[in-house]
């Protein structure tokens, strides 16, 4: 290579780097030195790197926003009776019931973000689990024991509720409410526990895949999980309901999350054909959706729980391609992902989450009381909508006092 071409060479990736720094910030410059695999710069690559990177964040909170409208509208669609709508032969409520695992899509964009945020670190130590675990405890305790505690109250002053208060405080407090549901004060925290028995293992894989290599580090730890289920299963048959809602039966949804993590922090673009491949995934949710519903947990007394496993495995890995095509999209999967409505209420998701089925009987009641006229499928449909709307407010109030302040906590990624 000659002198000249030297010279010329160099200068490219200045002003490259250049622009970058001045127009798309210097994080995403960062990175791509870090990673070490720095491409024959041209013309807008950098602009290229970073729409994507803002795409991302956007459509994952217009994905937020529709788990949880999911779970607003299977909590309202239960609570009416599950009213059934039929176009020709086709149920459409039972369409809509795919709503009800809003919850399994909430798992796995937890999995893909706690190892997008925390996986591109080249270090991650015993100091570092436990920063982690302080930092995921100071972002959702504040929110968390609020809702916990008026829960409690209106249980007891409005629901005239018999509380065994000191193990309903000390089941939230500590994240139990998975491992003791008779405890729970709300129906739905439940999750929570999950998500936190996800929070002590993920740094497991954090801190050993440097050493062992992520896909074998990978595969140990969530086909350990999967294998202990299905044997879980086999050993103690229909008495094995308590665990089907705990990490060994629903680390597979956190597992999908944390590979399409994985893909894009290695910069490896599957699927181009997008158009087949995002009604594929969206057939693979529904097919794990109907290996969990009544008639076919029904063909058997005792291993049901067998259509459970592998119906959440179908649908997080359904789920996961969604997500997978959504955070790399630059068409109209942004658009509609990325709209200002959905990436607004997915910032608010969790506080929307949370203070939900506080609501949900209420406005039914209010429903089925004032629009007696109002019945079938439109009921439900009526009383998500006013939920909905009621919770906006409540939820963005939320998020502003309990969640926004304690975001930047003790941030782990600057390293």
């Amino acid at each position: 290579m000659t002198r000249t071409s030297v010279i010329s060479y160099t200068a490219c990736w200045l002003i490259g780097l250049k622009s970058c720094w001045y127009r798309w910030r210097l994080p995403l410059v960062s990175r791509i030195l870090a990673q070490g695999n720095l491409p024959f710069y041209k013309p807008g690559f950098f602009k290229k790197q970073s729409l994507i990177l803002r795409t991302r964040i956007q459509t994952l909170d217009g994905l937020r926003f529709l788990a949880a409208l999911g779970v607003l509208w299977i909590h309202a669609w239960t609570i009416h009776g599950n009213p059934r709508y039929y176009i020709g032969r086709l149920d459409i409520a039972s369409v809509l019931a795919i709503g009800g695992n809003g919850v399994d899509l909430f798992f796995v964009i937890s999995g893909f973000c706690m190892y997008y945020f925390y996986g591109s670190k080249t270090i991650f130590t015993p100091a570092d689990f436990y920063r982690f675990l302080i930092k995921r405890w100071v972002r959702l305790s504040p929110a968390f024991y609020t809702a916990a505690l008026i829960y409690l109250l209106y249980n007891i002053f409005a629901g005239h509720q018999h509380a065994n208060i000191p193990a309903n405080i000390s089941t939230s407090i500590f994240y139990l409410n998975s491992i003791f549901p008779q405890f729970n004060i709300a129906p739905h925290f439940w999750t929570l526990g999950v998500e936190w028995q996800f929070y002590l293992i993920i740094p497991i894989l954090l801190m050993y895949q440097c050493r062992a290599g992520f896909d074998k580090i990978f595969f140990y730890l969530f086909g350990a999980l999967f294998l202990s289920a299905l044997v879980s299963v086999m050993v103690f048959k229909a008495h094995f309901d308590l665990l089907t809602d705990q990490l060994i039966f629903r680390g597979v949804e956190f597992g999908a999350g944390v590979y399409v993590a994985r893909l894009l922090l290695k910069d490896i673009f599957y699927l181009k054909k997008r158009k087949l491949w995002l009604p594929a995934f969206i057939l693979l949710s529904y097919a794990g959706r109907v290996l969990i519903s009544k008639p076919v947990l029904a063909l058997s007394a005792d291993f049901y729980n067998v259509f459970k496993l592998f119906g959440f495995t179908l649908l997080s890995s359904g789920f996961a391609g969604i997500l997978y095509l959504s955070l790399t999209s630059a068409k109209w999967l942004k658009l509609i992902l990325g709209s200002r409505l959905l990436t607004t209420m997915g910032r608010i998701s969790y506080s929307f989450y949370l203070w939900h089925a506080m609501l949900v009987p209420v406005i039914a009641g209010f429903t089925v009381k004032y629009f007696p006229f109002i019945n079938g499928i439109l009921a439900p449909v009526m009383t998500t909508c006013l939920c909905a709307i009621i919770l906006f407010p409540i939820a963005g109030i939320s998020f502003a006092f309990l969640e926004k302040p304690f975001l930047s906590f003790g941030n782990l990624t600057k390293k």
